[in-house]
């Protein structure tokens, strides 16, 4: 335990060890008990911050506010009937939220982008000028040997 976690023990929880965080306690206290003019002053601010808050009356709860919060609540989602609904659920378990949304959305338009850029028609065995200079420059000369072929 360092002396500076122990005092934002002291700050967060007050100057009653058992308010402590239970895993961090018994640590907390070996270095109290080790170092206790360290922590003295943070101890006695504490404890006069403590006796504020006991002082102070809780404030009454307005009548219906659980209900209230309850209401404003996001509800649960409904069971969708049909594979369509279960895959639904499966996919998207909080709904169409993000990051689910965005990945169904790039797949979609990925898929759009594929069938809609794809060539109108087949290919016909011919390859065009710029076709040529490319598979020249990579050192693939498919056309001219297909016409040495043919010429054979």
């Amino acid at each position: 335990m360092k002396d500076e976690r122990l005092y934002d023990l002291i700050a967060a929880y007050g100057a009653e060890p058992m308010a402590w965080p239970e895993d961090e306690r018994d640590a907390a206290m070996v270095h109290l008990k080790a170092h206790p003019d360290r922590f003295a002053v943070a101890l006695d601010e504490a404890r006069a911050l403590d006796l504020a808050f006991e002082r102070e009356a809780l404030p009454d709860v307005p009548v219906g506010l659980a209900e209230r919060i309850l209401e404003a609540a996001p509800a649960a989602h409904s069971a969708q009937a049909g594979w369509a609904g279960r895959l639904r659920e499966m996919v998207f378990p909080n709904g169409l939220r993000w990051p689910a949304g965005a990945t169904a959305a790039a797949l979609v338009m990925g898929v759009s982008a594929g069938i809609f850029s794809a060539p109108a028609t087949a290919d016909d065995g011919y390859q065009t000028a710029e076709e040529e200079v490319v598979y020249a420059a990579l050192g693939y000369d498919g056309f001219e040997a297909y016409i040495q072929e043919v010429d054979e």
